[in-house]
């Protein structure tokens, strides 16, 4: 008697708990009229690349060109290599410049 009066509230507890998860995972209205915008998750990302001769954009590694939204960080790097960390937005294949470094080449010393 007392194994099946647990196994009732058991299944009585999971059942309530599945549907308690069901319904926070409902948006809050079923309006069609109604938009939720949610922002998007950036995460920094460093990448090499060469500033063009203009200054707007980077052409990176792999041969592809983005268009940088605030070129004014770039300013005196034209046609240089660098390092960038940046944000990217891939819808309009432009990036945000948040950190740039001019590459260095290591230059190593033969002391014969």
């Amino acid at each position: 008697m007392k194994s099946s009066i647990l196994t009732a509230v058991s299944l009585a507890l999971i059942t309530s708990g599945i549907s308690l998860a069901q319904e926070r995972t409902q948006p809050a209205s079923t309006n069609q009229d109604t938009t939720i915008v949610r922002p998007a998750v950036a995460k920094s990302l460093t990448v090499f690349g060469r500033v063009s001769r203009d200054g707007q954009s980077l052409i990176t590694d792999i041969d592809s060109e983005w268009t940088v939204s605030n070129a004014d960080v770039l300013k005196g790097r034209e046609g240089r290599p660098v390092t960038v960390k940046c944000y990217v937005d891939s819808d309009r294949n432009q990036i945000r410049v948040l950190s740039v470094r001019t590459f260095q080449p290591e230059v190593k010393f033969d002391p014969r």
